[in-house]
Parts: structure tokens; C-alpha cells; sequence
């Protein structure tokens, strides 16, 4: 920038070793300022070359506040102070970026404090308010940025005071929205302004304290502890932010992915255990059938073993001279094996169509090959009872009258 001419720094107040740096901002603004254009047929107004609007101040503070209560009435006072407090924040800082820009721009300025310079200036010349920065103010390009600055004027508190309605809340929003929009562009960091005092409340001062987001709370409690208004007061400033339904738009999104991420992994969780447990009971059902076969294979078997390792010799027994007593006992044993073998006999008549038990015999000697006659004498029973209950097996499995043979039809059947 160039060398700051010998004039009076009327426009703002600042510390005095960023006086030089403000008296040329000044200037500029100044000469910016000096050329006007005003053509009311065209609804022109231009400084030098670049358009603005007039905007009646109360229509942007006070009557504001009352429009957004009456359209807000059925959900509360406090619900319409919030939503005009937010949509105002959000304007004015969107606004002091956006300015800002423009004037670096023009100016041909890159230190943030030289860019800092023509804000307050800029905000005098538009009727916003005149600026008083604090010597207590730490401008810097981090988080240690502290800034601390009265708007005396301020067009908001003007607005409730020229209609003699005091507030409870502070309420130079738009103030606060455009010098925290403003400096958030000149040092390239994020900050937030929260009026701590206002006029419009009875206070002394429409004070300001601007902040990084993380320490803005802090500073406003160390300050409480020094000021003249009760601490207490200091407990209910809201701090602004920039865009804050967006953010919580964003969160609330954030959130439901996150949720529906979860329920997402769950399902994938839940499917992938029901196909484990699906897997499972078919295993289980295969080794329960294996063990059923082999169960049942293993009875046959028994069966098997009981008429090739044993009755043969017990037929062979029968044929002997045998005494009474032995005779007796034969018996005994004969009845004995039969005890053994009935449940497992009537178990495996389903597989021959509810044969009885007999027949079942009759039907594993004709299966095995054994001739009726030899069937006959080791069932002990007759020829024709033998062909008897052939008659009866081949009527039960379907083959009367049919040229089938029946050893080979219930070998099929194995």
C-alpha cells in the first residue's frame, strides 16, 4: 500500500500501531466513496463504477424481528428471535466475504491487516456503524485471533431505539455477521463475532468480541469476570455461526448414514449368520440321515448275522436227538432270539409295505436265494405255508398277476 497522507483518522478508532495502516485505507475508501452515480430512472447508484442498494435500516432490524414473530406466532417468541438471528447472521456475513473480496481486490493489498484495514471504513461509509477497535485486540492469522470492537451507531440498536422498545437480547446481528465476514476473508481462518453488550438493551456499548469458533467462549468468560454487567449476563449470549441449519442439516445426514450404515451391517451380520446356521442344519440333517442309515444298516445287519451265525446252527440243534431238558432249553432260546429281534423286525416292515413279521422272514430267505423248501424247514412250517405267504408278499408289494420275479423285485428294492 502506499504511504498514508497526513490527514485525521476519522472513521474508525484503532490501536496506534495500526493507525498508519488504517489512514490509508481511509483514503482509498474515501476517494472510492467520492464518486457517485445516481440515476433514478434506471434505479442506478454506483461508487465508482460498482452498484449498491439502499435498504431502509429498520426494515433490516426491528421490523424484521416483527414480521418473523407474527409469521412465527404459533411456534413462540423465542423460536422467531432464532430463525431471524440466524437468516440475518447468515446474509451479512455472506456479504462481508463477498465485499471483502472485492476490495483486496482493488486495493492490490495481501497482508491481512492491510486487508483487514478497509473493512471497518467500508462499513462506516455504507451506514452500517462506525468502528471502535480495542488495544486489547490481537488480530492474527490462527487460533489465537481476538479481536474486541464497539459499533457505535449501529444502524440495528438505532432501529429499536428510535422506536423506544428495549430487548432482553442483543441485536446487531447483521453487524456482527459482516465484520466476522469480512475478517474470516482477510486472514483466511474461521471466525465468529458475538455482541456481548448492546444499546438497544440499556448497555453502555454495542460491544463486540470476535473469535476462532474453538475459543470464542472462552474470551467472552474471561471478559465477564472485568465487565460492569453481571456475570450472569454472559451465560446467555448466543454465539453465532455461520450457516448453522446447514451444518445441522449436515450432521442430521451425517448421522442417518451413519445409522443406516449400521443397520446395513447388521443385516449383512444377520444374513451372514442365518446362512452359517442354514449351512449347519443341513449338515446336521446329512449327518443325522448318515447316522440313521448306518443305524438302520447296523440292525440289518445284526439280523443278518443273527440268521447266517446263528440259526443255522440252532436248525442243526433241531435235527439232533435231543433229551427233553435240552429240548426245553432250545426252546428257551429260540424265543429269547425271537425277543431280541421282533422290535427291530417290525421296525424294518415298513420298507416291505407293513409285512408282518413272518412274512418279512420269508422275504429276506427268498431275497438271499434260499429255495422254498429249505425256507420250510427253517421256519419250520409247511410247503404250502411257505407258498402261502409268498402269495401274501407278492399281493402286498403290488406283483399279483404280474410276470415279475420276486427275489429279483426285492433285491430292487436294497
Amino acid at each position: 500500500m502506499n504511504q498514508p497522507p497526513k490527514t485525521n483518522l476519522n472513521t474508525v478508532s484503532v490501536p496506534d500501531d495500526l493507525r498508519h495502516v488504517f489512514l490509508t485505507a481511509q483514503e482509498y475508501v474515501k476517494n472510492y466513496f467520492s464518486f457517485v452515480q445516481s440515476d433514478p430512472e434506471k434505479g442506478l447508484i454506483k461508487f465508482s463504477g460498482e452498484r449498491y442498494i439502499l435498504v431502509r435500516a429498520s426494515s433490516m432490524s426491528k421490523e424484521f424481528f416483527d414480521m418473523m414473530a407474527l409469521m412465527y406466532k404459533d411456534r413462540g417468541k423465542e423460536e422467531a428471535r432464532n430463525l431471524s438471528f440466524n437468516f440475518l447472521f447468515d446474509i451479512a456475513h455472506s456479504i462481508g466475504k463477498a465485499d471483502a473480496k472485492s476490495f483486496f481486490s482493488k486495493m492490490a493489498v495481501t497482508d491481512p491487516i492491510e486487508k483487514l484495514s478497509a473493512g471497518p471504513i467500508h462499513f462506516a461509509y455504507t451506514g452500517w456503524a462506525s468502528v471502535k477497535i480495542h488495544p486489547l485486540s490481537s488480530p492474527t492469522p490462527d487460533e489465537n485471533y481476538y479481536l474486541i470492537y464497539d459499533h457505535p451507531y449501529s444502524f440495528e440498536a438505532q432501529a429499536w431505539l428510535e422506536k423506544e422498545e428495549k430487548t432482553d437480547f442483543p441485536v446487531c446481528v447483521m453487524n456482527a455477521g459482516y465484520s466476522s465476514g469480512w475478517c474470516e476473508e482477510s486472514f483466511g481462518i474461521s471466525l465468529v463475532t458475538a455482541e456481548i453488550e448492546c444499546r438497544a438493551k440499556g448497555d453502555r456499548h454495542c460491544r463486540f468480541i470476535m473469535a476462532p469458533p474453538s475459543k470464542i467462549k472462552d474470551h467472552i468468560t474471561k471478559y465477564s469476570k472485568k465487565a460492569y454487567i453481571k456475570y450472569e449476563h454472559y451465560k446467555k449470549i448466543d454465539v453465532p455461526e455461520f450457516f448453522k441449519r446447514k451444518r445441522l442439516e449436515d450432521e442430521l445426514r451425517s448421522h442417518k448414514d451413519h445409522l443406516e450404515e449400521l443397520v446395513q451391517k447388521r443385516t449383512d451380520k444377520l444374513t451372514k449368520t442365518n446362512q452359517q446356521l442354514e449351512e449347519a442344519n443341513i449338515a446336521l440333517k446329512v449327518v443325522l440321515k448318515q447316522t440313521e442309515q448306518k443305524e438302520k444298516a447296523d440292525k440289518e445287519n445284526f439280523l443278518v448275522n443273527i440268521k447266517h451265525s446263528v440259526m443255522p446252527y440252532l436248525n442243526e440243534l433241531t435235527q439232533t436227538n435231543l433229551n427233553k431238558e435240552q429240548q426245553s432249553l432250545l426252546d428257551q432260546l429260540e424265543k429269547n432270539i425271537h425277543h431280541i429281534t421282533s422290535p427291530l423286525i417290525s421296525k424294518l416292515s415298513s420298507k416291505y409295505l407293513n409285512l408282518t413279521p413272518m412274512e418279512i422272514k420269508v422275504a429276506t430267505l427268498v431275497k438271499d436265494g434260499v429255495a422254498n423248501k429249505e425256507i420250510a424247514n427253517t421256519l419250520n412250517v409247511s410247503l404250502n405255508t411257505i407258498t402261502s405267504h409268498r402269495y401274501k408278499i407278492r399281493t402286498k408289494l403290488g406283483l399279483k398277476n404280474k410276470d415279475t420275479n420276486l427275489r429279483s423285485y426285492l433285491l430292487s428294492l436294497e
